[in-house]
């Protein structure tokens, strides 16, 4: 990937050009189509065992992206977001005890993990199960060289965004936006590997008669 991106930018020396800064380029993009994108191969989870009247806890995980579901596994019941400015709002008579129903990211803990807030405050210990996009592992070329854990068809969506990057730092924005134009129309290729329908049926109805409807 380094020396396609370094070919791409004209062949710019290592003096001039470092491959620790074109990596940097190639983590940047990968990151950005991680962000953009719900890849499964960067699905993962968490669980968070509570305690009576404790309402934050800090992840036990650092790799977090983003939070997609969080879920009751004591109770089997699904918890919902809400913001900082409801919690405070419901809590302005006191803290309420009971079974957690909604939640909100309250910063970071003391090891500089995310920090959840549960309310209504917990008044047992549960089992909270959190689904969340984890941040790709950074790419790197030594010790061993590594490479994307998602398909390999999104590598030239990470391969011309990187070279849109470095043509921008290098000072040529048309040139940029037409190597960014290429790695959008990867994207919308390479998209399908993201399409994993579920066949099992959630409310009443044919799922060959929904499919006849999409034609």
């Amino acid at each position: 990937m380094i020396d396609m991106v370094r070919d791409s930018l004209g062949g710019e020396t290592t003096e001039t050009l470092s491959d620790t800064r074109i990596l940097r380029y190639i983590n940047q993009s990968y990151l950005e189509l991680a962000s953009r994108y719900g890849f499964d191969q960067l699905s993962s989870s968490t669980t968070i065992t509570t305690s009576s009247g404790t309402a934050s806890y800090e992840l036990s995980v650092s790799d977090v992206m983003n939070i997609t579901d969080l879920e009751d596994d004591t109770n089997n019941l699904k918890l919902y977001a809400m913001n900082e400015h409801q919690y405070r709002k419901y809590t302005q008579g006191g803290t309420t005890s009971g079974t957690p129903t909604y939640w909100f990211i309250d910063g970071v803990g003391s090891n500089s993990r995310w920090q959840l807030t549960l309310y209504p405050t917990p008044a047992g210990a549960y089992t909270i199960n959190v689904y969340y996009d984890k941040v790709p592992t950074e790419l790197v070329t030594s010790p061993a060289a590594t490479s994307p854990v998602i398909p390999d068809i999104w590598d030239d969506s990470i391969i011309h965004r990187a070279i849109s990057r470095g043509w921008r730092m290098l000072g040529d924005l048309e040139a940029a936006d037409s190597w960014l134009s290429l790695a959008r129309q990867n994207d919308a290729a390479a998209k399908k590997t993201l399409n994993h329908p579920s066949y099992i049926v959630t409310r009443p109805g044919s799922v060959i008669g929904r499919a006849l409807q999409d034609v």
